[in-house]
């Protein structure tokens, strides 16, 4: 048996399975005469191992093992050796080379390969960044698999009819349509940092060093520091950063990142893309370190490097200053968690929700000071995006996970590699789909989606719907759930009108009463009231 390794080679006799725990039942090549061992093939009696600076031809003899270089490129990192008929193909850093002892042809380059194969005389390729292609000899063609551009998402956004956009870092920017994921022929600077979709369905996206971009069905237009307020960094003029948008009315706010003129707030007006204003330390805004920013009321909030929250308000109007305030809310005078704040939300009820270095605080204006949440162990501290659903529960994303806070009972779930089907636990993007109320989580990783756990749901509560229906309880873990998309409370009744449960709609019912007694098989009635008063009312059938 021989075993490729990162420190080199090994080989044993494997018919005595047991002596192969012992060391000395071993032999080895390590790194002294072989670089690290990335991938092996048997070919014409022979072992070919690839390393990370050439391949090899093992030549054993009953005295000797003598490794023979074959003669691709010097230095090629060889990543992955198939046979095909009568050739070893290697795929290297350089190219994928095609080996007929004693003859070697590179037969095409490239700087990304992974991996190969032949699957009916078709050979397929997988290549590091640019996914899979297929072909033969020096024809390949790019497969679109409609898979995302890249791994590491730095920002998610959805329209209103469903569409989503998505901000891969340095692979630039995408938007998922029927055919998968397009990329939009945009100029991203050295990566994609945030994106927007307003309410006439246009799409925003910011840059790291290329400024703003708008993008609609007619066109496309990049706005920088010689047509907009906004401006590039100190010492590079036109190396502009917004990594930050929100929107309010007819207004959309984006944060310039080290704006050299001090200015880390600008604003343009949606119905005339000429008219901008923006807003710094001339204003009290006395930073340029943001991180995040979102809008409630007439007021906007912003998250810092190391300058806590500025609270600013500014009206109806943004572009009259007259009656504009600002305040900054720190760890000294306000008991923010951390003064490096990643996220700010506000929740519908107009609630400043801020994740920081160390940990989530909400601001409760009726003692004018933060609040800190506590958060489960094992998750954070750094709170890096947040998100609200419509029925108000919190989603927070961190370096270690996602947890969810359910607004109902204050309980908190951790979700992350290890427990669910979270791709990676650094999370970096967050988003609630507006028609299936699914959860899409961006991380360096690639990306997941959290199906909604009320089905397909609907804001008019008088549609309202039970399920499953019948509700059929077998072991007694079975829940029952209600599909409307908004805070509510649930009211359960039997046929005789009387009470048997009331609780929060984030709850699923199971079949108990209000003591924590199992109730009967038969029918039961619901009434559901939203926090604006409308109900919505069914039957259910509950089987044990």
């Amino acid at each position: 048996i021989w075993v490729a390794t990162s420190a080199g080679l090994a080989v044993a006799d494997k018919s005595i399975p047991n002596r192969l725990k012992s060391f000395a039942s071993w032999n080895t090549f390590d790194t002294f005469n072989l670089p690290a061992v990335n991938t092996m093939a048997y070919f014409h009696g022979k072992i070919y191992i690839g390393t990370g600076t050439n391949v090899f031809r093992l030549d054993i003899s009953p005295t000797d093992t003598s490794f023979v270089r074959i003669p691709i490129r010097t230095n090629e990192n060889a990543k992955h050796i198939i046979v095909n008929g009568d050739s070893l193909v290697i795929y290297a850093t350089g190219g994928f080379f095609i080996y007929t002892d004693p003859g070697i042809v590179q037969t095409l380059s490239d700087s990304s390969f992974s991996a190969g194969r032949f699957v009916d005389g078709v050979h397929w390729i997988g290549h590091q960044a640019n996914g899979l292609s297929y072909g033969a000899n020096n024809n390949f063609t790019h497969y679109n698999d409609g898979g995302m551009p890249g791994n590491y998402v730095s920002s998610l956004s959805s329209s209103d009819n469903g569409r989503i956009a998505g901000c891969f870092r340095s692979s630039g920017f995408a938007v998922l349509d029927n055919n998968g994921w397009q990329k939009a022929g945009i100029n991203t600077g050295e990566w994609a940092t945030a994106t927007l979709q307003d309410e006439e369905n246009n799409i925003w996206v910011g840059t790291w060093g290329n400024g703003l971009f708008f993008i609609n069905d007619d066109s496309t237009v990049n706005f920088n520091e010689k047509n907009s307020t906004l401006k590039g960094v100190f010492g590079s003029s036109t190396y502009v950063v917004v990594n930050c948008l929100t929107t309010s009315s007819n207004y959309l706010f984006a944060g310039c990142y080290g704006a050299s003129n001090g200015n880390s707030v600008s604003v343009v007006d949606r119905r005339d893309k000429t008219r901008w204003i923006s807003f710094g330390a001339a204003d009290g805004i006395t930073t340029g370190g943001i991180l995040s920013i979102d809008c409630f009321n007439g007021s906007f909030a912003i998250g810092t490097e190391n300058n806590g929250v500025f609270y600013y308000y500014f009206g109806s109007n943004p572009f009259d200053i007259s009656d504009d305030t600002v305040v900054n809310l720190k760890e000294d005078n306000s008991y923010l968690a951390s003064n490096t704040v990643y996220t700010v939300k506000f929740d519908k009820e107009g609630i400043l929700w801020a994740g920081t270095k160390y940990g989530l605080s909400r601001y409760d204006p009726g003692i004018e000071r933060f609040v800190t949440v506590n958060l489960p162990e094992g998750f954070g501290p750094d709170v890096m995006r947040l998100v609200f659903d419509p029925r108000g529960n919190i989603w927070m994303g961190a370096g270690n996970g996602l947890t969810r806070y359910d607004a109902g009972t204050g309980s908190i779930t951790i979700y992350n590699i290890l427990n669910s089907g979270l791709v990676d636990n650094h999370v970096y993007a967050l988003m609630i789909h507006p028609i299936t109320n699914d959860l899409w989580v961006g991380t360096s990783g690639g990306m997941s989606r959290l199906e909604s756990s009320i089905g397909k749901p609907t804001t008019n509560i008088a549609r309202v719907i039970a399920f499953p229906n019948p509700f059929i309880i077998r072991n007694g873990d079975e829940g029952l759930s209600f599909n409307y998309n908004g805070e509510a409370i649930v009211r359960i009744y039997n046929t005789a009108g009387e009470l048997v449960r009331e609780m929060s709609i984030n709850t699923s019912w199971n079949g108990k009463n209000q003591k924590g007694y199992d109730v009967a098989s038969g029918v039961y009635l619901f009434l559901l009231t939203a926090s604006d008063g409308s109900i919505g009312h069914g039957k259910i059938l509950l089987i044990r």
